[in-house]
C-alpha cells in the first residue's frame, strides 16, 4: 500500500513560518483534502513533498524513502499537479501527454496504451490533436490531468486543480477525483479552499492556517452523526431522555442531529427516533466541516 509521512515539517522564508511542525500520515488509499485559506500553506505542503522546495527542517518520506535524500524513487509512483504549467502553445496534447510519458519510463506500445486510457478517462478526444495555444483553460487543465495520471501512479497530489474552470470543469474533475477512488487504490491528496470541495470528494480533511494544521478529521469521534429533518417542529424545551446508545442534539425545532454511540446502526437509530413520536421527514449524514472551518481559521 502506498503510503506518506511527514514529521515536524518547517519552512522558513526569512522570519515568515510558511510551515510549522507539521505532521500528517497516510497509510492507506484515500482521498485527504488540505483545506485552508489563500496563504495558508497548502502549496508551500505540496511542494515540499514533491521536492520543488526544500524544507528548512523536518523530514518527508514516501513509501519510506525520504522525498529530499533519493527523490527519484520516492517519487517514482507519484503523480502530480502542483500550480498550473504553461505549455509550448505549438504543441498538442498528445504530443505533451506522449511526452510525459516517454519521461516516465513508458515504451511505445504502454505510450499508446496510455493515450487511450487517458484520452477517454478525461474526455478529451475531439482536441487531443490540436495545438494547445487554441485551449480553453479546462482543456488546459484536463493535459495537466492527464500527465498527472500517465503510468497509473500510486499517489496523486493536486494543488487546487478545479482553480479558474466554470462550474461544469469543477464538476467534472470532482466527478474524476471520485471515479479514481473507485476505480484503484490510490492515495489522492488535494489542496482546496473550497468547504464544499473538501466535504464533496474527501474521505479526510484536514485544515490548515498560517503553517499549522489545526482540525484533523481523523482525530473526531468514530460515532456516526446523522441529520434529521422533521415533518412536524417539535417542542425544543420538552425534555427528552436520549435512549441507549443514542445521543439528541436540537439543532432548531425542526431539524436534530443524532449521534450513534458504540456502532449502533442508522436503522435502527432512527426507529428509536421514530419510538419518541418524531415524524421524519429525511435522514442524511451529518457533516460540521464549515463549522470547524469558521471556528478556526483566521478570516
Amino acid at each position: 500500500m502506498p503510503q506518506i509521512d511527514i514529521v515536524n515539517l518547517t519552512k522558513k522564508y526569512g522570519r515568515i513560518e510558511a510551515l510549522s511542525s507539521f505532521n500528517l500520515q497516510i497509510d492507506q488509499p484515500q482521498c485527504v483534502s488540505i483545506l485552508g485559506p489563500n496563504g495558508a500553506g497548502k502549496t508551500t505542503l505540496l511542494k515540499a513533498l514533491t521536492n520543488i522546495i526544500k524544507p528548512t527542517s523536518g523530514t518527508v518520506k514516501i513509501d519510506g524513502t525520504s522525498v529530499s535524500e533519493n527523490p527519484m524513487l520516492a517519487l517514482q509512483s507519484v503523480g502530480t499537479l502542483i500550480e498550473q504549467p504553461e505549455f509550448y502553445p505549438y504543441l498538442t496534447g498528445r504530443e505533451i501527454i506522449e511526452f510525459a510519458a516517454r519521461v516516465k519510463g513508458a515504451d511505445k506500445s504502454r505510450i499508446g496504451d496510455e493515450m487511450e486510457y487517458l484520452s477517454k478517462l478525461l474526455s478529451m478526444e475531439e482536441y487531443l490533436d490540436r495545438k494547445t495555444g487554441t485551449y480553453s483553460r479546462g482543456m488546459k487543465q484536463r493535459v495537466c490531468l492527464a500527465v498527472a495520471l500517465v503510468m497509473k501512479p500510486k499517489i496523486l497530489i493536486l494543488d487546487e486543480p478545479t482553480f479558474g474552470l466554470d462550474p461544469r470543469g469543477m464538476k467534472e474533475v470532482r466527478d474524476l477525483i471520485k471515479n479514481l477512488k473507485k476505480e484503484r487504490d490510490i492515495i489522492i491528496l488535494m489542496s482546496t479552499h473550497l468547504i464544499s470541495e473538501a466535504k464533496e470528494v474527501s474521505d479526510r480533511v484536514i485544515i490548515v492556517d498560517k503553517g499549522k494544521k489545526i482540525y484533523d478529521t481523523d482525530n473526531e469521534s468514530n460515532d456516526n452523526v446523522i441529520k434529521v429533518t422533521l415533518e412536524e417542529p417539535a417542542d425544543i424545551n420538552g425534555i427528552i431522555k436520549s435512549p441507549e446508545n443514542l445521543q439528541i442534539t436540537f439543532l432548531n425545532e425542526s431539524t436534530i442531529l443524532l449521534t450513534l454511540i458504540n456502532g449502533i446502526d442508522n436503522s435502527t437509530a432512527i426507529e428509536k427516533l421514530m419510538d419518541l413520536g418524531f415524524k421524519i421527514k429525511w435522514a442524511e449524514p451529518y457533516n460540521d466541516i464549515e463549522e470547524k472551518y469558521l471556528k478556526t481559521v483566521s478570516l
